[in-house]
């Protein structure tokens, strides 16, 4: 470039620069404008076959006739209509762009949170889509129906500072301008333009605003409304002399005198990255390309329905006009008006149920005219065309089952017909779900870097966003499939416990059938009951154990008074104080644990009287407080023939 301007920037503090156009001189202004479009028309004519060619693809499709006309066409009076089309681009897209604005559009919430933690977040930016931004919904359809056709659509995504909103717009591959040379999804691309258009009263309300510099723009004096042209380019640019260059967006008036009337920073304060030898910018993404089918050559411009469809329709409509055209010479009886005048034609053409006027001077007719040929149509002809569109309709994904299917065609080979037909859009569907993704991710990285995501949600939480439509479900058959065997799974799980996660195959399906709040829908695992039978044997069971503790208990007393017993008599009637008190201790506890083994199963009794429905059926009663039903007070092992009952008195 020429020249450069050289500003005094602080570049860790953009959000103090406005607009830097103003900080520039007229001539400086205006040089800046004249290097920067010679460098945008660059971008634009080495991009200008692939444009001219899309262009065609969407006059074709807009088109009223046939492309291809038959060879009589000049021949056509003024009241026959245009030769029919076969339309099979439009409708390829017509079919292509409703599964593809139902499977993304559908879904309750258009984000979800890439891992646990970030659902905060998917759930703000899924109402900025839906709410907040008033363009994004809309424009989403006009945006896949042009990827369709020409293989390239954009959405541009700009933050408003006054507002301190974001602002979306859907534009055409024509309205960005982009060098051929540039791989990937064009991140790295050195320049991105968008070519626009501005009414003088959104001109002037920007420079009263203060967002453009007042240029003093000149208006058309026959239509003082009539709007202007402007570039928006976004480049990397080294302003402040220092050796590396930084991202900036420039708008650039193209009427009248070329001038810059805005020079604003595309990064901010937290994306900047301050070494000790150098700054790096992270440079905030406003550009989203949507590609249909990437070029096999790897160059940046894909390929749409319009590229893949031109020849074959082509071919179709030509053999749709020629047939069309004899079959109304066959049925349409022609004439021969006699009259007077000198000269004969050399050759006479039927065309549309005309014939010229033949003058015979009262000679036979015989000897003036030869009849016409008979024409009729084959049938070769017409499996002809029915073999081409089914060749578009294979290159397309449009394959229509009923009417490839045989007389006899098995379930497996539908699946086949299903599968295969349906390859090429599934394979678009899911390019479309990972460029969807990528830019909400690019949103959420916009919004962190102006500060205006809501209070308590992180980029950090969760991993990211991602699209909530399944990439691998681009149709409506793919879900009901999908739906159908998670219903075999939930059927099979109720049945034979074990095998699935009911709960879980029940949130699946209801995700897939796309259900508001799924998890909502899904009931509480129930815990087991036992049935009243079972109840009663448990508390028959229980009681049972008790009755044999409270014997255990009577028989290790039993033993313990024998035990003093025997100990007196071998002491000829004497006993050792210390001994017997621990005898009698003993003695005491097991007493007092077989009285209270009493009670409780007496108040057990009780309770299963009052709780049952039928006073014949106990309830089942609370565990009674003790040791162990199988134990023995005061830590001795239990049992009638147990060290408890010989070995205390040993």
């Amino acid at each position: 470039m020429r020249q450069i301007p050289k500003l005094k920037l602080n570049l860790s503090k953009p959000e103090t620069f406005g607009n830097l156009a103003e900080k520039l001189d007229v001539d400086v202004r205006r040089s800046l404008a004249t290097d920067l479009i010679e460098l945008i028309k660059i971008d634009e004519t080495s991009m200008g076959d692939w444009a001219g060619k899309a262009q065609g693809y969407l006059d074709e499709v807009d088109a009223d006739t046939a492309k291809t006309a038959t060879k009589n066409a000049e021949q056509q009076g003024s009241n026959e209509g245009p030769p029919p089309s076969t339309e099979m681009t439009l409708s390829a897209v017509v079919q292509f762009a409703a599964r593809a604005s139902d499977a993304l559009l559908g879904e309750p919430d258009l984000a979800k949170s890439c891992e646990p933690g970030g659902e905060k977040l998917a759930s703000w930016v899924s109402s900025e889509l839906r709410t907040n931004d008033k363009n994004w919904i809309l424009d989403t359809d006009p945006l896949i129906v042009h990827m369709a056709v020409t293989g390239l659509s954009w959405r541009k995504r700009a933050f408003d500072d006054d507002d301190r909103a974001f602002h979306t717009a859907f534009l055409t591959c024509l309205e960005v301008i982009i060098n051929k040379s540039v791989r990937g999804d064009g991140q790295r691309a050195p320049r991105i333009t968008h070519q626009f258009e501005r009414y003088p009263y959104e001109i002037e309300r920007s420079i009263e605003r203060g967002r453009w510099v007042d240029y003093k723009p000149q208006y058309n004096d026959r239509d003082p409304q009539a709007p202007k042209k402007f570039y928006e380019c976004d480049l990397w640019l080294d302003l402040d002399d220092d050796g590396i260059d930084e991202p900036w967006t420039i708008t650039i008036s193209r009427d009248d005198m070329v001038e810059v009337v805005k020079i604003a920073p595309r990064w901010s304060a937290k994306t900047v990255i301050n070494t000790k030898e150098e700054l790096v910018f992270n440079a905030i993404r406003r550009f989203y390309p949507y590609r249909f089918l990437p070029d096999p050559s790897g160059g940046f411009f894909p390929m749409g329905f319009g590229k893949l469809l031109s020849r074959v329709e082509g071919s179709a409509d030509r053999l749709l006009a020629s047939i069309i055209d004899t079959a109304e010479t066959e049925s349409e009886n022609g004439g021969v008006l006699a009259g007077g005048g000198y000269g004969l034609p050399d050759v006479i053409e039927v065309k549309g149920n005309r014939i010229q006027t033949l003058p015979t001077d009262g000679a036979p007719l015989a000897n003036r005219f030869a009849a016409f040929p008979t024409k009729s149509v084959s049938s070769g002809s017409v499996a002809v065309l029915e073999k081409v569109m089914t060749l578009g309709d294979r290159l397309s994904g449009t394959l229509n089952m009923l009417e490839n299917a045989p007389a006899s065609m098995t379930a497996t080979l539908a699946r086949g017909i299903i599968d295969t037909g349906s390859q090429v859009q599934s394979a678009v569907h899911r390019r479309v779900v990972a460029s969807l993704t990528q830019e909400l991710r690019m949103f959420v990285l916009m919004a962190d870097a102006y500060d205006v995501l809501p209070e308590g949600v992180s980029i950090s939480d969760g991993g990211g966003v991602a699209v909530t439509a399944d990439p691998q479900l681009a149709t409506e058959m793919h879900r009901s499939a999908l739906g159908g065997m998670y219903m075999q799974m939930i059927e099979t799980g109720a049945s034979a416990p074990g095998t699935f996660n009911v709960q879980e195959c029940v949130v699946r399906f209801a995700t897939v059938m796309r259900l508001p709040d799924p998890g909502k829908l899904v009931a509480p695992p129930v815990q087991p009951q036992a049935s009243p039978h079972e109840k009663m044997q448990g508390a028959i069971g229980l009681l049972k154990t008790k009755t044999e503790h409270i014997k255990t208990i009577g028989t290790v007393a039993v033993n313990l008074t024998q035990a003093l017993k025997n100990l007196v008599d071998a002491n000829g009637g004497m006993i050792n104080n210390q001994t017997g008190l621990l005898q009698m201790a003993q003695l005491e506890q097991a007493v007092q644990q077989l009285m209270q083994e009493a009670q409780n199963v007496g108040n057990a009794a009780d309770g299963m009287a009052s709780q049952s429905p039928n006073p014949a059926a106990p309830a089942l009663p609370a565990p009674a407080a003790g040791g162990d039903p199988a134990g023995v007070p005061g830590g001795q092992p239990g049992g009638a023939d147990g060290p408890g009952a010989s070995g205390g008195a040993a």
